[in-house]
This record gives structure tokens, C-alpha cells and sequence, in this order.
């Protein structure tokens, strides 16, 4: 299969740039879409339940498509299947502009939603097919680590925009710069990087039931989802926390970007750290720590304390992205397909991910934000024990 790619790809760096591209844009169009929310808000009178309910519709979008991406991937190939979501980005960004009454965002959310749901699970399928065992943590730590700039640069623009032109000129505008990327990646770069996915014909697609029956694979799933409910919602709760700490509302910002900040070096790090000590040791390390600093940020009153454990919580929070990832991918290594592994990976994820906030939200209004975030560290040491069966099953 390899040397069919490498006639496919003459340059596959290349190929790694694009997808790097196109990593930018998913997140950085992601976070900016969310945060017009505020501005339209204001604009159309809306409570926080609406507000509430659009992010819950492009939410589900994405944890309804999770499945269907290996299919559509199959049948366009990996690479335009990107581009693809791309071109739906710049329509909803449009449909946002134009939107003269509430319930004309709602289709909105849906569109942009469907080219959110339909680029993770993709990306790392292509990425996981184009590295190799040895390198696959450092690729995926880079890869994962990448989207941070677009998260924090394109939606820190946004926010500058709209102040100065107006949401919905700016909403426009981002449509346009959508769309030209759409134009010169399908125009210029595409020609000779047709399918990285590859195509039935080449081998036939895994059940999944074979999957559900790889005992490595579920463990890996179980993981992920461990994973994700301890730290996807940190980030939320986090200003709650520092508010309630007593900390200046103004140093609030200074605080989200360190986290991020920390978010950028803990998945390039940790995804180096993978090739040099494997998976499953640098994840049992990761949560330990995200674990013991959870604890000590949530029932800390020194202010020392709290500045160092919020600002490393970024490194092992989003830093694991890419350590349970290559464990996917090397569950499923022998199949030579990823593309359905990452589908049910992204699935059971975000399940997780739309009940942790739910269920943390209840806590902290029942039972104070502190125990939220001791659930939290909870969560992340109970992710130790199927990391530990992972790697005694057998291969």
C-alpha cells in the first residue's frame, strides 16, 4: 500500500502541509463561528437559550456525522472530502452574514457544523496512514498542535474585526477567505495529491464489528472517552474557578492564554515523547498529572499555586490528544484502514464530550465548582486503568 501512495504522493510533505492548512482553518473558523455568538446575540435580542440551543445544534451535527465520514471519505477520497468542508465553512460564514432573523441561523450552524464533523476524523485518518509506528507520535503532536494556532490567531483577529467592520461584514469576509482556499488548494495543490483514503478497490473496508471486537481497540476507545470527559470541560468551567478564587476578571484573558500556550506545547511534546517511550507510559504519566493538578487547582487558595497548576493544566489537558490517538492507530494497524477507527473514535468522544459539561454543570450548581473539578480528576485517573490493560492485552 505504501508504494501505492508514494506513486500517488511523489512529495508527501507536501501533502503534510496541506492537511496542516487546512488544520488551521477547521479550528481557527471553528472558534471564530462560536465566538460571532456574543455579537449576534445582541444584534437579534437573544437569550442564552438560544445562544445555548445553536451550539447544541452544531454540536449534534458533528457527533451525528462522526460515523458517516468513513463512508463519504471512501467514496471522494480523504483530501477532497476536506475540501469539501471547507467550501461549507465559507457557506455558513455567508448564510451568517445575510441572516435577517434567528431562525435563519439555525441552518447555518447546521451547514458549518457539517464541515466540523467531518474533518477530524478524516485528518487523522490520513495522517495515521502517512506515518509510520515509529514517527506516528510526533506527526500526531504536531498535526494536533497546529490547530492550536489557527484557534488562537483566526479567532483573535475575528474579535478585532468586529469591532472596527461589524459582525456580519466581518462574517463576510471570512467567507471570502474560505472560499480562496478552497479555490487554490482544489486549483493548484490537488492535481497530483488524489486519494490518500484508499479507495475500495484497494482494500476492502472493516466491519465494524471487527473493530468492536479488537479488545485493544475498545480499550483505546475507553480511554479517549475518560479522557475527554476530565479535560474537554476544564476549559469552560476554568474562569468559573478563577472567579470564584478571587481573581481579577482582568487577568481572566492572561490566564486563557497561557492555557492554550500550554495546550500547544504539551501536544507537540507529548507526541514526541510517544515515539521515544510509547504510548501507554506517556498517557499513565499524563493523567497522573492532570489528576494531582486538577486537585491542586481546584482546593488551592495560594495564588502561586493556582497560576502554576492552571498554566500547566494546558500541557496534559489537550496534550493527550495525540498520545490516544497513535493508540487508536495502533489498534488498528494491521487492518491498514483507519478511516472507520477514527469515525467511532470521534463518535464516542464526543458523546463525552456534550454529557461532561451537563453533568459538571449540575454539580457545581448543586454541590459548589470545586467538586466539579474533583470529578474531573477523577475521571482522568480512572482513564489509567483501561491505558494499563492496553498495553498487557495482547497484541
Amino acid at each position: 500500500m505504501r508504494q501505492r501512495l508514494k506513486k500517488l504522493l511523489p512529495d508527501p510533505n507536501s501533502e503534510f502541509a496541506q492537511i496542516n492548512l487546512l488544520h488551521i482553518c477547521n479550528d481557527g473558523f471553528q472558534a471564530s463561528f462560536l465566538l460571532l455568538l456574543p455579537f449576534i446575540a445582541k444584534d437579534f435580542h437573544l437569550n442564552l437559550t438560544q445562544v445555548g440551543f445553536l451550539g447544541s445544534v452544531q454540536n449534534a451535527v458533528i457527533v451525528a456525522l462522526a460515523l458517516p465520514t468513513s463512508y463519504i471519505a471512501l467514496k471522494l477520497g480523504g483530501m477532497k472530502t476536506l475540501l469539501l468542508a471547507v467550501v461549507l465553512y465559507a457557506l455558513g460564514f455567508v448564510g451568517l452574514a445575510f441572516s435577517p432573523i434567528f431562525f435563519w441561523l439555525i441552518p447555518m450552524f447546521i451547514i458549518s457544523g457539517i464541515g466540523f464533523g467531518l474533518f477530524h476524523p478524516i485528518a487523522f485518518s490520513i495522517i495515521a496512514l502517512l506515518s509510520t509506528k515509529e514517527t506516528r507520535g510526533r506527526v500526531m503532536g504536531n498535526f494536533t498542535a497546529i490547530g492550536e494556532v489557527g484557534r488562537i490567531g483566526i479567532s483573535a483577529i475575528m474579535t478585532f474585526l468586529v469591532v472596527f467592520i461589524g459582525w456580519r461584514f466581518t462574517s463576510l469576509l471570512y467567507a471570502e477567505i474560505a472560499g480562496a482556499i478552497a479555490i487554490v488548494l482544489y486549483l493548484f495543490l490537488f492535481k497530483r495529491a488524489e486519494v490518500t483514503i484508499p479507495t475500495p478497490d484497494d482494500r476492502a473496508p472493516v466491519q465494524m464489528s471487527h473493530l468492536l471486537k479488537n479488545k485493544r481497540y475498545v480499550l483505546a476507545l475507553i480511554t479517549g472517552a475518560l479522557d475527554t470527559f476530565a479535560s474537554d470541560s476544564l476549559f469552560i468551567f476554568l474562569p468559573f474557578l478563577l472567579l470564584h478564587r478571587g481573581i481579577d476578571p482582568a487577568l481572566l484573558g492572561s490566564f486563557i492564554a497561557a492555557f492554550f500556550i500550554g495546550s500547544f506545547i504539551g501536544k507537540t511534546g507529548l507526541g514526541r515523547m510517544v515515539d521515544h517511550y510509547g504510548n501507554t507510559k506517556v498517557l499513565i504519566v499524563s493523567e497522573v498529572l492532570m489528576a494531582l493538578l486538577i486537585l491542586v487547582l481546584a482546593n488551592s487558595t495560594a495564588l502561586i499555586m493556582i497560576i502554576i497548576s492552571s498554566i500547566l493544566l494546558g500541557i496534559f489537558t489537550k496534550g493527550t490528544v495525540p498520545v490516544t490517538q497513535t493508540m487508536v492507530a495502533e489498534a488498528t494497524e494491521h487492518h491498514g484502514r483507519f478511516e472507520k477507527a477514527f469515525s467511532i473514535r470521534s463518535f464516542v468522544d464526543s458523546i463525552a464530550g456534550m454529557i461532561a459539561p451537563i453533568l459538571l454543570g449540575l454539580t457545581s450548581d448543586h454541590f459548589g465548582i470545586i467538586s466539579a473539578f474533583n470529578i474531573m480528576a477523577v475521571f482522568a485517573a480512572l482513564a489509567i486503568i483501561p491505558a494499563v490493560c492496553f498495553s498487557v492485552v495482547k497484541k
